[in-house]
């Protein structure tokens, strides 16, 4: 393929290793990923929500690939949720290898909103209660002041792997494409990137540290995160002339000081046993089709 077009992409989900797997994989040396994670660029029918909208932009982002770069990536955790995403993909370069990772829906769901709620794309701090507004918030009501999108307040659809896993096989040879238990990379993360690496065909970096990357966090400060991150339309125009009476590199410093001396770790709250069994239901045939999909027991999930 042409010298600096991505030839792999992980494609999702979210709350399933992807971020671990991008942060292992971009330091080597035979391997080239943006700094930017999540352009979304191929998933069109998510509206505004992509980072990056042209061509253009896209092309830019693997500028700086050389040709000691056997594989070029990019990792974009709603493709697998979009129903474009995998479709322009393969008409954009139908000889990519693709990479899908995949948990327990019902604990993929309940990481997913703790995630939107520290990033600010949800305002509803009891999962259960965020469950029950999808019908509403997928008409457009009761959508959180920053969303950038209602579809990632569709939980269901967000967990619905089987479906996606056998989406991504309709239109994607199996051979070009390796499907990844996240129990498996949390138990092993060495055999896991082992097997990426042979299903990349690069040469083995011999890494063999795999610190722990993006654990459930918290913002001390709700609201100061929110001003930082995103800020709500009411107060864009304020934060824009801040910026530029600071400057632009300055204000981001200290904004990304801030953020990280307010953020902490910690465990989420656990689902009501009630509530756990009815998403463990909901989801029942979902993993049984990925189950069917993978050739894998998960029986235990449900």
């Amino acid at each position: 393929m042409a010298h600096g077009r991505p030839n792999f992409f992980i494609v999702g989900a979210p709350k399933c290793g992807t971020t671990a797997l991008y942060q292992y994989l971009r330091p080597h040396p035979n391997i080239f990923m943006p700094k930017l994670k999540e352009p979304h660029f191929f998933a069109k029918d998510l509206g505004t929500y992509p980072f990056i909208q042209t061509p253009e932009a896209y092309a830019a982002l693997f500028a700086d690939t050389t040709e000691q770069h056997l594989r070029i990536g990019e990792a974009s955790v709603y493709y697998l949720r979009s129903s474009t995403a995998i479709p322009n993909i393969l008409e954009y370069n139908r000889d990519a290898k693709l990479i899908a990772m995949f948990r327990n829906p019902v604990d993929m769901v309940h990481s997913f909103h703790s995630q939107l709620l520290f990033v600010t794309q949800e305002d509803v701090r009891d999962f259960e209660a965020a469950w029950r507004l999808q019908e509403r918030r997928g008409r457009g009501l009761d959508l959180p002041v920053r969303s950038r999108g209602a579809f990632l307040l569709q939980y269901w659809e967000m967990g619905r792997f089987g479906t996606q896993a056998q989406r991504l096989l309709s239109t994607f040879p199996a051979a070009q494409v390796k499907m990844i238990l996240f129990d498996d990379f949390a138990a092993s993360p060495q055999r896991i990137y082992d097997e990426v690496i042979d299903f990349l065909e690069v040469p083995h970096d011999h890494r063999s540290e795999f610190p722990r990357i993006n654990e459930n966090k918290r913002a001390r400060v709700g609201w100061m995160r929110k001003l930082m991150v995103n800020p709500a339309p009411s107060t864009r125009d304020a934060y824009r002339s801040l910026k530029r009476a600071l400057g632009g590199r300055y204000l981001d410093a200290m904004k990304y000081w801030v953020i990280d001396r307010i953020t902490v770790s910690e465990r989420r709250s656990p689902l009501s046993a009630k509530f756990r069994a009815e998403l463990v239901e909901t989801f029942r045939d979902e993993v049984a089709l990925l189950s069917r999909v993978l050739d894998r027991d998960l029986s235990h999930w449900v």
